[in-house]
């Protein structure tokens, strides 16, 4: 099986006005396109995470500007859901939690396809979330398809 995780970036930010549009102008710069964004607050700090459409390039800019980036697999791999009329968020959910998986965080995206949105998961075993959606039919987007419907 084909392995749909989706590679995301993610840096810690002083929490302060200004330093997430530092962020914005060197990724805008350089033509990357962002199609998820979270920001969490951890006190001095925040952790922006982001789905962008070249996640390589865009870690490679941040990293030349003096960011600094999150590297563990935790902060880099999660899953993209497509949430339907059948795969409701209340399904997806309760399909993970029976299969005993958790899911450590999760964000919504600007990706649409037919009126239905992307939802990006960080669940504790990917692998085993991967393989349970597929059973139970619901739609996983890798990252070349949410650039397809991105808009």
């Amino acid at each position: 099986m084909s392995h749909v995780h989706v590679q995301q970036v993610s840096v810690f930010l002083d929490n302060r006005p200004g330093s997430l549009s530092e962020v914005m102008n060197h990724l805008d710069k350089r033509q990357i396109k962002i199609f998820a964004l979270s920001i969490a607050d951890a006190g001095e700090y925040g952790l922006v995470r982001m789905v962008t459409d070249d996640p390589e390039k865009a870690t490679k800019i941040l990293e030349d500007a003096d960011f600094n980036l999150a590297k563990s697999k935790k902060n880099i791999e999660v899953v993209a859901v497509l949430i339907t009329e059948k795969a409701t968020m209340s399904n997806i959910t309760q399909i993970l939690s029976k299969s005993g998986l958790n899911i450590e965080y999760a964000y919504s995206s600007a990706v649409h396809t037919d009126g239905k949105f992307a939802l990006i998961l960080r669940v504790n075993d990917l692998n085993k979330a991967e393989q349970i959606l597929k059973e139970n039919n619901i739609a996983t987007l890798t990252l070349q398809e949410m650039k397809q419907h991105f808009q």
